[in-house]
This record gives C-alpha cells, structure tokens and sequence, in this order.
C-alpha cells in the first residue's frame, strides 16, 4: 500500500500526527520539511491541505486526535501512516510528548515495530 492509497479518513489521521508530531514544535527542519514535502507529493497538495483543515477545525488537543485514530482500523493503512510517521520523526529528535503519542500508537493499532541497525563498516584503519 502506497500513500497515495489512503482514503480521506486515513489522510487526516496521517495529517493530525504530523501536526502533533512533527509541526507541534512550530520549528519544523529541512529534514522534516522534505519529508512533508514528500508527503504532500505522494497524495497531492490538495488532499493534503484538506486533510489538514480538518485536523485543525476537529482536533483542539490531543485527547481528541486519539480518539480519532482509534477509529483508523485498515491494517495497511495503519502500518504506511506509521511508518512515514516515524520516519518523519527520526529525522529530528524525538521529544517525549512524541514519543509517548508514538508509544501510544503502537500498542492501540497493534504495530510491531522493527529498528533497523545501522550497517556496520567494520573497524576504521589509519592510513
């Protein structure tokens, strides 16, 4: 399933976490801005601004955004909103408020979440 895949309901739940996970800051990276940038790309800067309004006229705190993902149940779609969510996220430091909202997700649509490590280059010779 590809972003573009997401139906309206799914877009505001994917829009209301970038607003509380990565905007909330109101300082937003080059890094985070290239990831919305490719968000915007993949479901169009018209869903995207629809999506939008509407977290910002339904959701006045975060309780509310909560209760609404509740009522995301497609697994595929949970699963791509997560991800680019959490992508989003590790391209700046990921604040406590975030990570507890992150932590949260992950056990209400009952993700597995799997890190990747890092490659190892082996030691580093001195040439």
């Amino acid at each position: 399933m590809e972003l573009a895949d997401l139906d309206k309901t799914e877009r505001v739940a994917l829009a209301g976490l970038l607003e509380y996970v990565i905007l909330a800051s109101g300082q937003v990276t080059a890094d985070e801005q290239r990831e919305i940038d490719t968000i915007i790309d993949a479901i169009g800067e018209e869903a995207y601004q629809a999506a939008m309004d509407e977290v910002d006229t339904h959701f006045k705190d975060e309780k509310g955004l909560r209760d609404f993902l509740k009522t995301i149940t497609r697994e595929e779609a949970r699963e791509v909103i997560f991800g680019v969510i959490t992508e989003a996220a590790m391209t700046d430091t990921v604040e406590g408020r975030e990570s507890a909202l992150l932590d949260w997700l992950t056990k209400e649509w009952n993700l597995e979440v799997h890190y990747e490590e890092p490659p190892d280059d082996g030691p580093k010779s001195q040439d």
